[in-house]
C-alpha cells in the first residue's frame, strides 16, 4: 500500500472519530436531541422580544 494513501486513511479515520466524539458529547450536553436535529425553538427569538418589551413597560 502507498504511503501517501495509508496516511490518507488514517486520516480520515481520525477526522471520523472526532467528529462522531462532537455529536456524541453534543447529545450528552442536550444541545441536539436523538434525531440529530438542533434543540432549539424557532420562535425562541419572538418569545425573548415579548420578554424584552414587557420588562421595559414594567418600568
Amino acid at each position: 500500500m502507498n504511503k501517501y494513501l495509508k496516511g490518507y486513511l488514517i486520516g480520515k479515520a481520525i477526522e471520523i472519530t472526532v467528529a462522531g466524539t462532537a455529536v456524541m458529547v453534543a447529545k450528552h450536553k442536550g444541545l441536539i436531541d436523538a434525531e440529530m436535529h438542533p434543540n432549539f425553538k424557532e420562535d425562541t427569538f419572538t418569545e425573548n422580544q415579548k420578554r424584552a418589551k414587557r420588562k421595559r413597560l414594567a418600568r
